[in-house]
């Protein structure tokens, strides 16, 4: 397993990184040359800028186990989320400059501490890097999962390219009309784009296969779905489009976890925090629309995945 990804990650780093210049990684296709130090929307140039990363224990239960996830958080993002909770990095841009040596050293030191999987949070702009420093990790390392943890905004021939290197999609939901998703994201193509991304990783991995033995994930899908103030996320829409096109046995993991932070403040609804009875509103629909596999949280106890 661990060496067909080495041979797949050798032979598709180099059309990765042909990407970065003009950078089109991700849809937006700003076009900028990354290799030579310009930015486009992400913020981010030739190099890796890394905000944090820990043995989190805060992702779904088959993703941190016991002894937590390893998570990578990147800094900018391909999205320009107002209410981000982790703007100082996704917005402005906060993180370590590493090069692939001091990045891999991460990865090691992630592993030696007993995490179940290597989990790139907000990759998607950064996707050359992160697999040329897992590279240059040791074997330990490499054996693990890798969970790709992003916003669903993803460019199909990078995802096509990822097939069979990526062990765990995590993907959002996050809208299911395009004018929300450019107004609070500034993503106005945000809802075919995510749609097709889901659906091309579903082709991959299928469902999401959890170890009898070990409780953990070792490959497939989970959709999360972060239910919005005033119903502006579309879950019921988004909800009756999974279970059309993709079905019932996808993973769903249903969040409730919103509370306003950067810009919402001034944002006549996104000021708000979410309402619980929109939350169990969605679960009803849930349970409804027969999904069968399905994570939910807590509503009187706000924060964590």
């Amino acid at each position: 397993m661990a060496s067909t990804k080495l041979q797949l990650i050798t032979e598709r780093l180099p059309l990765l990184k042909k990407l970065l210049s003009p950078c089109r990684l991700c849809p937006r296709e700003c076009g900028v040359d990354r290799l030579h130090g310009e930015q486009g929307f992400c913020r981010v140039g030739s190099q890796i800028k890394v905000a944090s990363w820990a043995q989190h224990r805060g992702e779904e239960p088959p993703i941190s186990g016991t002894n937590g996830s390893g998570t990578i958080f990147a800094s900018g993002c391909t999205l320009g989320c107002f209410f981000c909770q982790n703007f100082p990095f996704s917005q402005l841009g906060n993180g370590q400059l590493m090069s692939a040596e001091e990045l891999a050293t991460v990865y090691n030191r992630l592993a030696r501490a007993g995490v179940h999987n290597i989990n790139f949070v907000t990759p998607t702009h950064v996707v050359p890097m992160l697999l040329e420093a897992w590279l240059c990790s040791d074997e330990r390392a490499r054996s693990l999962p890798l969970v790709y943890n992003c916003s669903g905004y993803e460019s199909a021939e990078v995802v096509d390219l990822l097939d069979g290197i990526i062990d765990i999609w995590l993907p959002d939901i996050k809208y299911a009309q395009n004018s929300v998703a450019d107004e609070l994201s500034k993503a106005a193509d945000y809802v075919e784009i995510n749609r097709r991304t889901l659906v091309q990783m579903w082709k991959q991995s299928g469902a999401l296969h959890i170890d009898a033995e070990s409780g953990l994930a070792t490959h497939g899908l989970i959709v999360r779905h972060l239910v919005l103030p005033g119903s502006l996320a579309g879950s019921a829409e988004s909800l009756r489009w999974l279970r059309q096109e993709i079905g019932a046995d996808v993973q769903l993991s249903v969040m409730c976890q919103y509370f306003p932070a950067y810009k919402a403040f001034e944002h006549q609804v996104m000021r708000n925090p979410s309402e619980i009875d929109d939350y169990l509103v969605v679960l009803d629909l849930i349970e409804e629309l027969g999904f069968n596999n399905v994570w939910a949280q807590d509503p009187t106890e706000r924060g964590g995945a």
